[in-house]
């Protein structure tokens, strides 16, 4: 009888141990996955933003990465 108890008891303290490392597997292969996304971002040139004269005045423009418009020529 209490051989099954203890064979039990250590089923379990061994399941437990195996859902906590494909927990632990599962945190590490997210984290993996977050950074890459992340880099991802940081390889991408940002924009680059032009603003010409003044807000609200004449003449006034702003151009966002490589646009050619003839508004926002000189």
């Amino acid at each position: 009888m209490i051989f099954g108890f203890l064979k039990k008891l250590i089923k379990y303290y061994i399941d437990k141990l195996v859902d906590w490392m494909r927990m632990v597997k599962f945190d590490l292969e997210l984290e993996t996955q977050i950074k890459k996304y992340h880099d991802s971002f940081v390889k991408k040139e940002k924009p680059k933003i032009i603003e010409k004269g003044t807000f609200g005045k004449d003449n006034w423009s702003i151009s966002i990465g490589d646009i050619d418009d003839k508004d926002t020529k000189d």
